[in-house]
């Protein structure tokens, strides 16, 4: 039931806050986004194939969403977004010799990049570090409740659709 509400917002939201076409553009994008958001909250895993729906969505719809951002920005973005993340992954997993972060948040943030370009992933990563920080100190002060793995591509979906909704 609170899926369905959700989906319901995401797709009213965009109606009050955006012009008519990018409204269209900003409730697919949210719509394309809630079910790698629950994934990723309920069981920690961003399938491959709904990140590639996102992706190849941002290429068919995304100009609609954010016209103003050159093929060139988005091309910047998703290799940015992918890069950025990917290399703290990396570095992560050599000192320390385990995971500590899941190989679908860096192809996630490559799929935003192509979405919103480059220049809003820098701030998209400071709100989903926001929200992440929030949710563990509510976890903790509330239920002194510890959890080992984080669902980041949640928080990085939450950050991304926000921005959109602010960013006009």
């Amino acid at each position: 039931m609170a899926t369905e509400l959700i989906a319901a917002l995401i797709g009213a939201v965009p109606v009050l806050l955006l012009p008519p076409e990018q409204a269209i553009a900003g409730a697919v994008f949210g719509c394309l986004l809630l079910p790698l958001i629950v994934l990723d909250y309920q069981h920690l895993w961003l399938p491959n194939r709904l990140v590639l729906l996102l992706a190849v969505m941002g290429v068919l719809v995304g100009p609609m969403l954010t016209p103003d951002i050159a093929w060139a920005g988005r091309a910047t973005g998703m290799l940015a977004g992918f890069l950025s993340l990917e290399i703290i992954r990396q570095a992560y997993k050599f000192f320390r010799k385990h995971d500590g972060m899941g190989a679908g948040d860096p192809k996630l943030f490559g799929a935003l990049g192509i979405w919103l370009g480059w220049q809003a992933l820098p701030m998209t990563l400071l709100i989903a570090s926001a929200i992440g920080l929030t949710v563990v100190s509510s976890l903790h002060v509330i239920a002194k409740h510890q959890r080992n793995a984080l669902p980041f591509g949640s928080f990085i979906g939450v950050a991304a659709f926000a921005i959109v909704l602010l960013a006009f």
